[in-house]
């Protein structure tokens, strides 16, 4: 959400200031708008051109961290150390990677998980690091909180947060992302869909909708149109009331 706000206002700041550039230029509303939208145009499309694009059969950058996920770290640890050259040592430390380079060594803290990088993983990085005696510590993560960067300042050796981002990009170079077929989606059956919709907790939201157009139904002239909705609601509110009860406690392996 944070990244896809930092785009939207980037793209609303880049926009204004090449309106304010053309319209200096050309003294002109009409052609300032429309040579700042051919800019801007221009510069994501050559923005496109040059990203490196993730081949058809591997996986995409939001399915290879639920791959990394689900399966654990020591998908990612097996695919990183397969990418060092031969001259590197790389070598285990406690489920992570210590590779050694000449007289420096680096440690690789994998910290892929649901939650974020935390203050604790912070901690056990840096006594790892003591205990490998390793000169930097490179935390691979999906997510790190701001109190565990915070805390990143006290440790001794060289910190460095890998993103999600930099981490494909890198296994990318390399040929070494997952296929696709490694990681499927289930396809959903219609009538799981219905499960879904019919489910008991869905109730209150079915309530408040129908409540809510029944309300508005009073106080405009399109009284049919929300009144219709309204018995919608009322009915998926019921549907949704019998069928929970019914079906609680369903489960296959106790129908035997």
């Amino acid at each position: 959400m944070g990244k896809a706000l930092d785009k939207t206002l980037l793209s609303i700041l880049s926009a204004t200031v090449l309106f304010v550039l053309f319209y200096t230029l050309t003294d002109s509303v009409i052609l300032g708008a429309i040579a700042a939208l051919l800019a801007l145009l221009s510069f994501r499309f050559l923005l496109h051109s040059i990203r490196p694009k993730t081949p058809k059969d591997r996986l995409s950058l939001r399915d290879f961290i639920r791959y990394v996920l689900l399966n654990g770290n020591s998908v990612l640890k097996s695919a990183i150390e397969l990418s060092f050259p031969t001259d590197a040592t790389v070598t285990d430390a406690d489920g992570n990677t210590l590779v050694t380079e000449g007289e420096k060594r680096y440690l690789l803290y994998y910290a892929f998980k649901f939650g974020a990088l935390s203050e604790e993983d912070v901690a056990k990085c840096y006594r790892l690091a003591k205990k490998y005696d390793a000169h930097a510590i490179y935390a691979l993560t999906n997510h790190a909180e701001r109190k565990a960067l915070a805390v990143t300042e006290y440790v001794p050796q060289r910190f460095s947060v890998v993103s999600a981002h930099t981490v494909y990009k890198y296994l990318m170079k390399k040929g070494l992302l997952p296929t696709k077929s490694c990681f499927c989606r289930k396809k959903t059956k219609v009538s799981n869909f219905f499960r879904i919709v019919i489910n008991g907790s869905n109730v209150k939201y079915y309530l408040i909708c129908g409540l809510s157009t029944s309300l508005i139904a009073l106080i405009t002239p399109f009284r049919i149109y929300y009144l219709t909705f309204a018995f919608l609601n009322l009915l998926l509110a019921i549907l949704s009331l019998v069928f929970s009860e019914k079906n609680a406690g369903d489960c296959e392996l106790f129908k035997r």
